[in-house]
């Protein structure tokens, strides 16, 4: 009998989990977009200066690559988790040559000179969308129309302004994180909401080499608290649930999938596409590097073994380059 009772308070357990109302009001998207060029300008010198008060590195501040006045398209890049602007540094650089203005900002607690900082403990789902709503703001006044660009965690926040923001003209989600490739998806939701409840703890990209990860950049963090994962968790489910409701607000989407990705879980990013798709809304496309290129995770920083920059940055020019012509 006791058996009995501890197996279905267990099961119970389980269906509280998984299946608990979350709420995600304070995930609103609140659009304020700036009125010309100048303030843009005036609003990326600010968070510059913010940058060097928390101790960036020198190439981890915000970038901007501008042609001195609005063009017809600014491009947004959005570095990944624990990276920084840097990462984007060479791809943006072509966007820039190729007449577009170009903005890499900082994410919140992210490219400090002390790798090993803590501050990623105070990372959350809103601050993440007040940023991603900030930096979308600050785009109007460089370009006539919006392009953005994230990877892994920044994916996920894309997808997340790409159902939110209608003023957002093209969006490309590389890689997001909308469930972990280790879960399977049939056990995301369950994951997801397990892991709300669990205490923070600080986790290793690679746990065998730490802090001298040789797959990690010099300037990237080699670790993560696991609160700041959850929260980014957090805005996937938001984006999910929206999705189940309505269409996307953005003018186009692109989802860019590596084929052969070890990390995050592919399932859950077709999902999404099913879900956007069964709107009827025909502005939702997807873009493969093919698992014979046996891409890592993290296709855009150079210098990441197994990635071969020179192949990547010319296919992402095209993708992008190819929407804006409108072919």
């Amino acid at each position: 009998m006791i058996w009995w009772i501890l197996a279905v308070t267990l099961l119970s357990l389980l269906l509280w989990i998984a299946f608990r109302p979350i709420s995600f009001q304070l995930l609103e998207s609140h659009p304020e977009p700036v009125v010309n060029y100048e303030e843009a300008v005036a609003r990326v010198r600010y968070m510059q200066d913010k940058d060097n008060k928390d101790l960036a590195r020198d190439l981890c501040v915000t970038k901007l690559y501008t042609h001195k006045t609005q063009t017809e398209h600014v491009i947004v890049l959005l570095h990944g988790f624990t990276n920084c602007p840097e990462q984007f540094n060479e791809l943006g650089k072509q966007y820039y040559e190729a007449g577009n203005n170009v903005f890499i900002p900082r994410l919140p607690y992210h490219g400090l000179s002390d790798r090993l900082t803590d501050a990623l403990v105070n990372l959350s789902a809103e601050t993440l969308a007040a940023f991603g709503d900030r930096v979308i703001d600050i785009a109007h006044g460089l370009g006539k129309k919006v392009t953005v660009m994230g990877i892994s965690g920044s994916g996920t926040l894309v997808a997340w302004l790409a159902q939110n923001r209608a003023d957002l003209d093209f969006a490309f989600a590389i890689a997001p994180m909308l469930g972990l490739a280790f879960i399977p998806a049939s056990f995301t939701k369950v994951f997801e909401r397990f892991a709300l409840l669990l205490p923070n703890f600080f986790l290793w990209w690679d746990p065998r080499t730490k802090a001298e990860n040789p797959y990690s950049i010099y300037y990237a963090y080699p670790r993560y608290p696991s609160h700041a994962l959850v929260e980014i968790m957090r805005l996937a489910m938001s984006t999910r649930a929206r999705a189940e409701k309505s269409q996307p607000a953005a003018s186009h989407i692109t989802m860019i999938i590596n084929d052969a990705e070890p990390a995050v879980n592919n399932v859950e990013i077709n999902k999404l596409l099913l879900l956007w798709r069964k709107h009827g809304s025909g502005k939702v496309s997807e873009y493969h590097f093919e698992k014979d290129m046996k891409l890592p995770h993290d296709i855009i920083t150079p210098g990441t073994p197994g990635v071969p920059i020179g192949d990547v940055n010319p296919r992402l020019m095209g993708a992008v380059n190819e929407l804006h012509a409108g072919r």
